[in-house]
C-alpha cells in the first residue's frame, strides 16, 4: 500500500443497476475487498448511479442511497480509504457529494462546486452548487462528519489529498488548484463523463495539465457504459497522471473495472521544493481549510503494478519525435554557438566511440544547414598504445563517408616523450591522463591554427561520474553532448543508423554495439570500472528529477535489476561519492545545450561547493 515514498491508487468503475443502490453497493465491495491498494476512488454518484434523473426527488431513493453507503461501510473488509459517490440531502437542499470512508468511519463529504447545465447535462434540475457552502457538521448514518471542504492528511509519512467532483475539473479556476496550493499532494476526481469523438483528448489533456500546474497526481475515474443510454453513451476513462505525465490510463475499449497505479508522492513533494513558483503561488493563497487525518499502512511486501522503467530518461511515448527534437536542439544550439563566433571552424576529436560519433553527426547537419563545407569540420582521430583497430577503423570510415576534413595523429610518441621527461614508466592514472591530456592540446593546438574551435563530446553520465582527464577532454569551447546521458547518447546513435544517415547504418551499428571504454589502456572497458551505464543513469534518473535518497534507490534497484544486496550498495555508494567528490570538474566544464528537464551546468541548474563534504 506504502512504501519509501510510494503509494498505490485504484480507480474503480462499476457495474451499475440504476434505480437500485443496494445492487451498486455489492458491486463496490467486491472492489473493495479484493484491493491492495491505500487510496480507492470510485465514480461520481457512484452508489446511486449519475443517470438515476428524477429519482432523485424521491426521498425513499434518496434513502437507499444511504443505505447503499452503510451496506458499503459496514460489510467491507477493506482498510485503506474509499471514496464513493452518492446524492446527499444536507437542510433540505440536495448535493453531489464525494463521500470519503476509512476502517467504518466517514472522514467527510465534500460538495461538487459547480453543477453542469449545458447540452447534454442539467443538473442543476436536482442539486445545487456547493461552490458557496459554508464548512459545517452534518450527521451521516449517525456519524459526525465535516461538509466542505478539506484535506485528508497522513502525518505520519507526509501524505495528504484533496477531493473534486467532475466539472470542477473543467472550471476556469478549479477547487483542486486551491486544494493543492494548501498541500494536497494528490486530487481525486469522481467523474461522469459523456463519450464522443475527440472528447478523449480533451480529458486527457485536462487531467495532465492539472497535475502539471498543480505540481501533484491526479487521477480521474468515470462511470461507464452501464449507465442509461438513452441519449448518450458515459465514458469508463480511468486516468492517472502526475506531474504532467500519465502513469496509468484505461479507456472506452478497456472494460477491466479497476486501474491501479504506484504514485510517487516523494517525487511530488520534491517538485514543490525546486519549483518555487508553487511557494510563491502558496503564500497569500493558504485558506483555512481543515485537515482530517487517515492512516496508511506500511508494507513489507509492497510490489510494482508494472515492471519499473530501467531506462526512465528514455521517453517512451511519441519517441521518434522526442529523438528528432533532441537532435533539433544539439543541432540549433551549434548553429547560434557557429554564428557567434564569426563562423569559425570546428575541430573534434573521433575516436570511433558513441560520444565522438554523435558529437560529429551532430557538427555535420549544422554545417550543413549552415550551407557551409563539411570540409569545415576537422576531425582528428589520435591513436596510441590501447587504440584498438575497431575504433580507429570505424573512426576514419565515418569521417571519410561524411567527406570532413581529416586527420590521423599518432600519440603514441608523444606520450613516451612526456612520460620519460617525469622519469614515469608505468601504467597508472598518470599514464592515462597523459594521453587524454596530449589529445586535448592537439586539438586545442589544431583549432588555434585552423581559425576553429574545439568541440567537446563527453556526455551527461560522464559528468555526473567525473569519468573524465581535468584539463584533458574534460575541456572544449563547447559540448554538445553535455546535455545527454550515455543511453541518450547511444539510442540517439541508433536514431540516426535507422533514420537520417542510413548509408552509414554498418558504421555506425559497429560503434555502438563495441563496448565503452576510453581506450587508454589495453582491453579497458569503462562499466568494469564505474559499473553499467543504464544502472548509473537509473540512479542519476531518481535522484536528480525525483529526489530519492540511497535508500529509496536502493528498493528501487532491488525491484528493478534484481542486483545481490552487496551490488546494490557498491553501485549507490560508487555514484554518491563519485558524484559530490567530482562537482570540482563540473565547475569549469564548458558550456552546452539543455536537452532533458535537468541538466549538471554549474551555471544553469546544479549549484554545489567543489569542496563539498557529503556521504
Amino acid at each position: 500500500m506504502y512504501k519509501n515514498g510510494f503509494i498505490k491508487v485504484e480507480l474503480a468503475t462499476i457495474n451499475q443497476t440504476i434505480g437500485r443502490p443496494l445492487e451498486n453497493a455489492i458491486e463496490t465491495l467486491k472492489i473493495l475487498n479484493n484491493s491492495q491498494s491505500a487510496i480507492v476512488l470510485f465514480p461520481e454518484l457512484s452508489l446511486s448511479g449519475y443517470t438515476a434523473a428524477d429519482l432523485f426527488y424521491e426521498k425513499s431513493f434518496l434513502d437507499e442511497s444511504l443505505e447503499a453507503l452503510k451496506e458499503v461501510i459496514d460489510k467491507t473488509t477493506y482498510k485503506g480509504v474509499y471514496i464513493v459517490g452518492l446524492p446527499l440531502l444536507v437542510d433540505e437542499v440536495l448535493f453531489n457529494a464525494a463521500i470519503v470512508i476509512q476502517d467504518k468511519k466517514i472522514l467527510g463529504a465534500i460538495p461538487k462546486k459547480f453543477i453542469p447545465n449545458y447540452k447534454e447535462f442539467y443538473e442543476k434540475r436536482w442539486f445545487q452548487a456547493g461552490m458557496f457552502t459554508q464548512n459545517k457538521e452534518i450527521t451521516i448514518l449517525g456519524q459526525k462528519v465535516l461538509f466542505g471542504d478539506m484535506i485528508f492528511e497522513n502525518s505520519q509519512y507526509n501524505v495528504k489529498f484533496g477531493v473534486e467532483i467532475c466539472q470542477d475539473l473543467w472550471t476556469t479556476y478549479a477547487p483542486s488548484d486551491l486544494l493543492a496550493l494548501n498541500g494536497a499532494h494528490l486530487l481525486f476526481n469522481l467523474s461522469a463523463s459523456t463519450e464522443h469523438i475527440n472528447k478523449v483528448e480533451g480529458r486527457r489533456s485536462a487531467v495532465i495539465d492539472h497535475s502539471r500546474k498543480q505540481i501533484s497526481g491526479y487521477f480521474y475515474t468515470s462511470c461507464g457504459s452501464s449507465e442509461s443510454t438513452t441519449d448518450v453513451v458515459y465514458s469508463n476513462h480511468k486516468l492517472a497522471a502526475v506531474l504532467g505525465e500519465v502513469i496509468g490510463e484505461k479507456d472506452f475499449f478497456n472494460k477491466d473495472e479497476t486501474l491501479v497505479v504506484d504514485v510517487d508522492v516523494d517525487a511530488i513533494k520534491h517538485q514543490r521544493r525546486v519549483d518555487m513558483t508553487y511557494a510563491d503561488q502558496k503564500i497569500g493563497n493558504e485558506k483555512n481549510i481543515p485537515f482530517i487525518p487517515f492512516t496508511i499502512t506500511e508494507s513489507k511486501t509492497y510490489q510494482f503494478e508494472k515492471q519499473l522503467d530501467k531506462t526512465p530518461f528514455i521517453p517512451k511515448n511519441n519517441t521518434e519525435y522526442q529523438f528528432r527534437l533532441a537532435s533539433a536542439i544539439q543541432t540549433e544550439a551549434l548553429k547560434t554557438k557557429l554564428r557567434s563566433v564569426n563562423n569559425l571552424k570546428i575541430v573534434i576529436g573521433i575516436s570511433g566511440g558513441l560520444d565522438s560519433t554523435l558529437a560529429l553527426l551532430t557538427a555535420y547537419k549544422a554545417i550543413k544547414e549552415l550551407n557551409r563545407d563539411p570540409k569545415d569540420v576537422i576531425g582528428i582521430t589520435m591513436p596510441a598504445e590501447a587504440t584498438s583497430n575497431r575504433s580507429k577503423n570505424d573512426a576514419v570510415k565515418l569521417m571519410e563517408k561524411l567527406n570532413i576534413t581529416q586527420l590521423v595523429i599518432p600519440i603514441k610518441k608523444e606520450v613516451e616523450t612526456h612520460l620519460e621527461l617525469l622519469n614515469h614508466n608505468h601504467e597508472d592514472t598518470t599514464y592515462e591522463n597523459t594521453q587524454a591530456r596530449i589529445r586535448t592540446m592537439i586539438l586545442m593546438n589544431t583549432a588555434n591554427k585552423e581559425n576553429a574551435f574545439v568541440l567537446g563530446t563527453g556526455d551527461m553520465s560522464e559528468i555526473a561520474l567525473g569519468w573524465m582527464t581535468f584539463n584533458g577532454d574534460h575541456m572544449s569551447m563547447y559540448n554538445v553532448n553535455a546535455g545527454l546521458p550515455k543511453i541518450w547518447v547511444k539510442a540517439l546513435v541508433e536514431y540516426y543508423a535507422e533514420n537520417e544517415f542510413k548509408d552509414y547504418k554498418n558504421i555506425l551499428e559497429s560503434i555502438y554495439n563495441a563496448p565503452i571504454s576510453p581506450e587508454l589502456k589495453k582491453e579497458q572497458k569503462t562499466e568494469d570500472e564505474v559499473g553499467l551505464y543504464e544502472i548509473n543513469d537509473f540512479i542519476m534518473y531518481h535522484f536528480l528529477v525525483n529526489g530519492k535518497d540511497k535508500k529509496q534507490i536502493k528498493w528501487l534497484l532491488e525491484n528493478t535489476f534484481g542486483l545481490t544486496n552487496e551490488q546494490n550498495d557498491k553501485y549507490i555508494e560508487r555514484f554518491f561519492k563519485r558524484f559530490y567528490t567530482q562537482q570540482f570538474k563540473r565547475q569549469p566544464m564548458p558550456e552546452g545545450p539543455k536537452v532533458l528537464s535537468i541538466s549538471l551546468s554549474p551555471r544553469g541548474e546544479l549549484r554545489l561547493p567543489s569542496d563539498i563534504k557529503r556521504k
